[in-house]
């Protein structure tokens, strides 16, 4: 008896496996990996792994529907699902490509990868003559420094660097060129804008500033590389003719010319009162003191002295003193 039932059950067996049949295209049964129909074809009720249903659930018949290939599979987490679940999101790869969106702002994309055609605020791409923007390929890269403000997303063959991000060169630098934004890369920044210089040592390009010269050249002012643009170089800081500052020997001023205080050396007014430090110049000696000669105030920088007094000049004086007396 039992012999009989298990030859009846080997005989089922092998006409069902007769009848057995592959699924649709891009189906299997409930067992993974199984994509022959057992004898019915109604078991084909999955979408395999990287395929997915393009239609509504209630469209997807087992045994007739197909599912279609992923154009992008999922590198993890495929598997197979129920053909009226098996969606394109859910079954395959629908991520946009770094740093890129629909136009509706996705970073997933419904139908195709084409859809993925812009690239996100704060991320850019440098169109350019061998590498044109291509929708659902072509990735953004991330902006070196973000907007502060006004960032939005922007159609991939128009979002270059300038239009995405904040490309300003740090406060008071400026390219080579003379741009005070950069193209590619804030190390672009290597100069001190006109009419900006740098006060210290090692300028680190695109991260060093430049200050604004306290007093503006009117002519003559131009950028300069960082390192090279002191003070004395990109500002209109010099004392007035034969005039120093405090420390009687410096002819350029750090802040405002008001600091031109003194008559240098060898230098004299004959306005004891009334000068006006950064305003009033200093007349050169006729002759100078070969020794001892110095910077001073205007009250004490008369030309008797700052400058060396000669015979001719005594006679002149004395003569003048002579006729000076009889006439008085």
């Amino acid at each position: 008896m039992n012999k009989n039932i298990l030859i009846t059950v080997i005989i089922s067996l092998f006409f069902n496996e007769l009848k057995a049949a592959n699924c649709p295209y891009g189906t299997e049964t409930d067992i993974a990996g199984q994509r022959n129909d057992r004898g019915n074809i109604a078991n084909c009720v999955n979408c395999r792994a990287n395929y997915y249903f393009n239609g509504s659930s209630a469209d997807f018949i087992p045994g007739v529907s197909q599912c279609g290939r992923c154009t992008y599979s999922k590198t993890v987490g495929a598997q197979a699902n129920p053909g009226r679940i098996a969606t394109l999101a859910l079954q395959c790869d629908d991520n946009c490509p770094d740093g890129t969106q629909t136009a509706l702002g996705k970073t997933k994309y419904v139908a195709q990868k084409q859809e993925c055609s812009f690239c996100k605020a704060n991320y850019y791409y440098e169109t350019t003559k061998d590498f044109v923007f291509l929708l659902g390929f072509s990735r953004c890269d991330v902006c070196p420094v973000k907007k502060a403000s006004g960032s939005q997303a922007t159609a991939g063959t128009n979002a270059s660097i300038v239009k995405q991000c904040d490309v300003a060169c740090p406060a008071g630098t400026a390219t080579a060129y003379g741009a005070t934004s950069y193209v590619q890369n804030k190390n672009e920044c290597t100069y001190c804008d006109a009419n900006f210089y740098y006060k210290y040592t090692n300028f680190n390009p695109g991260y060093s500033t430049c200050s604004a010269c306290p007093i503006k050249k009117t002519l003559d002012a131009k950028h300069t590389q960082g390192d090279n643009a002191k003070i004395d170089v990109q500002c209109d800081v010099a004392c007035p003719v034969g005039t120093v500052t405090f420390n009687g020997k410096t002819t350029n001023f750090e802040n405002d010319k008001s600091e031109c205080v003194k008559c240098a050396a060898n230098f004299y007014t004959r306005k004891q009162n009334g000068w006006i430090a950064g305003t009033d110049i200093c007349i050169p000696c006729p002759n100078i003191l070969i020794s001892g000669a110095q910077a001073n105030y205007p009250m004490f920088a008369s030309q008797a002295k700052q400058c060396k007094v000669v015979f001719s000049q005594f006679l002149s004086f004395s003569l003048l003193f002579i006729c000076l007396y009889f006439i008085l």
